[in-house]
């Protein structure tokens, strides 16, 4: 299994005038290294076409490829890893199926957290810990919500849900391992710079 790189956690996005490929690309340029392909509006043969390509743009970069939810998608793309949510396949199960992989787990409480670690979770996405521009619908659990998941497991903690900037150094100050962003980056009207200055931010922010 790759190493889970410290810093800021790319998301793809399909709208906003890009498709998954152009904002992959803005993200793996600003130096972002670990990228996550999450799409659920077409078939499964144009997932596994996109996340194959997908998969060759991460490797010209030297980065981390994960898919969201679909572990057959990440099999079928030889994905490096694969984000699963509470409703979706255990990662004792993901493991057995794709061997070696990243296996990312949602949480939004500490019992979630330490079920996921329980299980085989490489690494925890905690949240939301702001209100979320890209899923509004999620529970907020806050900056205390957030730190207790950090303190109650011994994995990686990536912070997703809502992170905007100047929420960066307090985020590293808990102990994240990094920072899951989407709007924060993408509903900029220069996503590449915005993106830069997340990964900047997370560099130089020191404790």
């Amino acid at each position: 299994m790759k190493s889970l790189p410290s810093g800021i956690y790319g998301i793809t996005t399909r709208g906003r005038g890009l498709d998954h490929f152009s904002s992959a690309e803005i993200l793996l340029e600003s130096g972002i290294t670990i990228i996550q392909y999450r799409e659920k509006g077409v078939s499964t043969r144009e997932m596994i076409s996109q996340a194959r390509r997908l998969r060759e743009i991460c490797n010209s970069y030297n980065a981390i490829f994960i898919v969201n939810d679909r572990v057959d998608v990440a099999y079928a793309s030889d994905a490096d890893g694969v984000h699963v949510g509470q409703d979706d396949f255990p990662p004792e199960l993901v493991k057995g199926i794709i061997g070696d992989a990243i296996v990312g787990v949602s949480a939004s409480s500490i019992t979630e957290g330490t079920e996921g670690e329980m299980h085989g979770a490489s690494y925890i996405g905690a949240g939301s810990v702001f209100q979320s521009n890209t899923k509004p619908e999620e529970r907020v659990i806050g900056i205390d919500g957030f730190a207790g998941i950090v303190k109650a497991v011994h994995i990686p903690v990536y912070a997703i849900g809502g992170i905007k900037l100047e929420h960066i150094a307090l985020i590293k100050g808990l102990g994240a391992r990094g920072a899951a962003v989407i709007s924060g980056i993408f509903d900029s009207s220069d996503p590449l710079s915005s993106a830069r200055a997340f990964v900047n931010k997370w560099k130089t922010t020191d404790f």
